[in-house]
This record gives structure tokens, sequence and C-alpha cells, in this order.
């Protein structure tokens, strides 16, 4: 079985250091960022770079073992997978808009608002965290 760590250096890069589900900048944070399996392993989600992201702990977390999740309506959407856009950012931008003055995430689309919600991406401590990283210039 291949170790997910194997993967840290290029998964990280591929990232920019940044988490690909809430933007916040790994060494800003003063934590490991996790490399998790868009699909987790347990519905068979293989351990290959195709296959992973780099996820703050809140985010993987909370994603856990979810590919899906309830936007406001209660309808179950799809999470938002940055492996299936590339770049990834350009996959994030069509379902995520930074809100740069209050540090939030906004949805441009259900599988952005389902996303925003199972993640708790806006949850204080990180739309904090985001805001002090857009004042000290590293979040673009």
């Amino acid at each position: 079985m291949v170790q997910v760590e194997a993967f840290r250096q290029l998964v990280a890069a591929r990232a920019g250091g940044v988490c690909e589900y809430c933007r916040l900048v790994e060494l800003a944070t003063g934590v490991t960022f996790h490399i998790e399996h868009v699909v987790p392993q347990v519905l068979g989600g293989q351990t290959v770079m195709s296959n992973l992201a780099l996820s703050c702990p809140g985010c993987n977390l909370a994603k856990a073992d979810k590919t899906s999740g309830k936007d406001q309506s209660g309808q179950a959407q799809s999470l938002f997978n940055p492996r299936e856009y590339e770049p990834w950012l350009l996959g994030w931008h069509l379902h995520f808009i930074l809100d740069r003055e209050s540090g939030t995430i906004l949805p441009r689309t259900p599988v952005g608002e389902a996303t925003i919600l199972t993640l708790g991406v806006n949850s204080d401590r990180r739309v904090f965290a985001r805001r002090l990283q857009i004042r000290a210039g590293l979040i673009g």
C-alpha cells in the first residue's frame, strides 16, 4: 500500500501551499496541512496524485469520508473536487468567490454552497485567519 506522505511535496507544490478548499496558506497557519483523499479510501479512493488534495485540518476533518453535502435548500450536492479542474484554482473560482474585505468565501454554485456549509470554511477562526493572511498579502 502506498503511503500518502510519499506524495506530500508534490501535492503541496501543486496546490501552492494553500488549502484547496478554504485557501488558507499552510506556512502562515502554524499547523501541518493534511494530504486528503478527494474520493475517500473507504469509498474506493486510491492514493494517487489524481485523488489527493492539500487540505487544512479544519476542512479535512469536516470533510472526513464525505463526497456530498447539502446546500441551503437542503438539496444534496457533490462537494467541490479540485481534481476535476486544471489548474485547480480555476475550478475554485468557478464555484467560489473570496470577499477580500471580510475574508468570507461566498458560493457561486450549489456545489460551492454545499462545500462551504459541509466543510465549515467560514467558521470564525478560519475567516479571521484568512483576513490576516489577506492583509499580509499572502492570499491573492
